[in-house]
């Protein structure tokens, strides 16, 4: 224990507490900007002399490689620690970024973004969530919450600013202005993550039930999966309602900003209500939302089903990671999510496969309801932690 200046106790883990979510905080704020490529990436392709619509693929290789390196920052935190990892990722996220706005040929997006910001993704988002999970289990999902919400917010910030900046900057002062500010908001995490080792499994510890690990990849790509093709296809379905370019506008916005409503509030609230009815909570919003999306193209029910999709996505996306370290505990989490996270990567395959049907212009949109069948297997996954 520890007195402050009014003489009073305080408990000694809480300044840790702070500094472990405001480091996962500013880390994903800044690495999620890689979700605002879009705004950048035709102007990008087109001055380097990239195949037309390439963007979107340099948006996916980058989407492969964050993956990837997730899946080995689980052993890389015990090892060596999150400070030194997330000074690692601000190095390669500059590299990255600045490498992209001063190449001039076709591969300079893909080198730079696909992979150098890619791997910067996956370093940083592994270690931030890992962060979070150390809190003390009574506020884990709060702490959850705030830093898979950073990562939403990034985007949402940008999308805000760069429509005024890019016309008079040019896209390639921008991404360099980008490289500086990301470097150092991650290393500014870097400085407020602890310093040593993070905690290694004891030899002797009980292994993680395999039942509990699928139980959980199940979950999360039953869960995200509706809305993760809902997020691809939000303008057209939009746009395939009858509603005007404004209103398909107003779609999007409202399904990002339930996005990181979802994040920030599902936490919080699971807290006080527990992990579990917090996720049936989510995945029966979804199941709702879809209903209506696809029995009724009225503007007022559409841009509704869109804002609940969002908010049931980001609570989705907030309470696995809590859900996971409550199941198998700090020390086992880095190495479990990042197997678990795999489930959102295989879940966005969706996005293109059911893409067209869904936003098919001719009367209500039946085929939404195919959304909601991984409902089922991840409900079904519900019920087995539940059980155990």
């Amino acid at each position: 224990m520890s007195r402050g200046a009014s003489g009073r106790r305080r408990p000694t883990g809480q300044p840790r507490t702070v500094r472990l979510v405001a480091s996962g905080v500013v880390a994903n704020l800044a690495v999620g900007t890689l979700f605002a490529w879009s705004l950048v990436a035709p102007r990008v392709v087109a001055d380097v002399g990239a195949p037309r619509g390439s963007g979107s693929a340099v948006f996916a290789l980058a989407l492969v490689v964050f993956t990837v390196v997730l899946l080995v920052v689980g052993r890389a935190l015990a090892r060596v620690g999150p400070r030194r990892l997330l000074a690692a990722a601000a190095l390669v996220a500059g590299v990255g970024l600045g490498l992209t706005a001063a190449g001039n040929g076709p591969e300079a997006p893909w080198l730079g973004v696909g992979l150098l910001f890619g791997a910067a993704n996956g370093l940083a988002y592994g270690v931030a969530v890992a962060l979070a999970t150390r809190v003390p289990a009574e506020r884990r999902g709060t702490a959850s919450g705030l830093v898979v919400g950073a990562y939403a917010a990034g985007p949402v910030l940008l999308g805000l600013l760069a429509p005024r900046v890019l016309p008079d900057a040019g896209w390639r002062t921008c991404l360099a202005v980008l490289a500086v500010l990301v470097a150092g908001l991650v290393g500014l995490a870097a400085v407020l993550a602890p310093a040593g080792a993070g905690p290694r499994r004891d030899r002797g510890a009980e292994a993680v039930p395999g039942t509990t690990v699928v139980a959980l990849w199940v979950l999360f790509a039953g869960g995200a999966a509706p809305g993760l093709v809902v997020f691809a296809t939000a303008a057209s379905l939009a746009a395939a309602a009858g509603l005007g370019p404004g209103a398909a506008g107003a779609a999007v916005s409202l399904l990002a900003v339930g996005n990181l409503g979802g994040r920030l509030g599902a936490g919080w609230w699971s807290d006080r209500v527990g992990r579990l009815p917090a996720l049936a909570t989510a995945l029966a919003a979804t199941a709702v939302a879809l209903a209506g999306l696809a029995v009724t193209a009225a503007p007022a029910v559409v841009l509704t089903g869109l804002l609940a999709v969002g908010l049931a996505y980001g609570a989705v996306s907030a309470l696995v990671p809590a859900a996971t370290a409550d199941r198998v505990g700090a020390r086992a989490f880095p190495a479990v999510y990042s197997r678990v996270f795999t489930a959102w990567g295989c879940a966005g395959l969706l996005a293109p496969l059911l893409g067209g049907r869904v936003t098919d212009p001719d009367g209500p949109q039946l085929d939404l309801l195919l959304l909601a069948v991984p409902l089922v297997p991840a409900a079904a996954a519900l019920a087995v932690l539940a059980r155990r």
